[in-house]
């Protein structure tokens, strides 16, 4: 008759006194279930984070927070026309850095200064105005197109009336309550470079 295992009694058959598993073999059961659970830790574990965007870059300078231009830089019709103007205290005198191949001229704009450029052909083709409306008014500002800013600055601009095809902007400058009006007949592309190019002048001084 062959031995019988202490592990189990058969049927019917009662464990002998005194007998009782050995804890030698159910060691291979503990190890193997915790090297399933090991396995199971390995495949869950998550990999490095992915990397995080770049942030967006913020707006830019404004163009007339550089230095303001000399008097002697501008045609002279800028600081005449800002000098008689009813918001001259409220509303500083821009210019662009260049003429942009025109003809400066006074304008009008009632309460306020203005200064139109001719050219051959194409009368007011481009011009800046310091209105006499306020900067924190009731503004249009449903504008296709927006500029904006580093000092807060920001510019409405699209076709005048909404069909043009002249183009019209609306600027807004932190610490001028006028508004500013930008308009250009060449284009849009020529009215976003003009926005650009706009400096305060130093009214503080005089031309040589």
């Amino acid at each position: 008759m062959g031995m019988e295992s202490p592990l189990a009694a058969p049927p019917g058959k009662p464990r002998p006194a005194g007998t009782r598993p050995s804890a030698r073999i159910a060691q291979p059961i503990v190890v193997a279930t915790a090297l399933a659970l090991i396995g199971c830790g390995t495949a869950t574990t998550a990999g490095p984070p992915a990397p995080s965007a770049p942030p967006a870059p913020g707006p830019a300078a404004a163009p007339w927070s550089a230095a303001p231009l000399e008097p002697a830089t501008v045609p002279a019709v800028y600081l005449e026309q800002w000098r008689t103007a009813e918001n001259r205290d409220r509303c500083a005198p821009l210019a662009p850095v260049d003429g942009r191949d025109g003809e400066p001229r006074a304008a009008t704009f009632a309460g306020g200064w203005a200064v139109a450029y001719d050219r051959p052909g194409l009368r007011s083709a481009f011009g800046i105005a310091g209105t006499g409306a306020a900067a924190d008014g009731d503004l249009y500002d449903d504008w296709p197109h927006t500029m904006r800013w580093s000092d807060g600055s920001y510019a409405g601009y699209g076709p005048e009336g909404g069909t043009g095809p002249n183009q019209l902007a609306y600027l807004v400058i932190p610490g001028q309550s006028c508004l500013y009006n930008v308009w250009s007949r060449v284009g849009i592309e020529h009215l976003e470079a003009l926005l650009r190019d706009l400096r305060f002048v130093d009214a503080g001084r005089t031309t040589p």
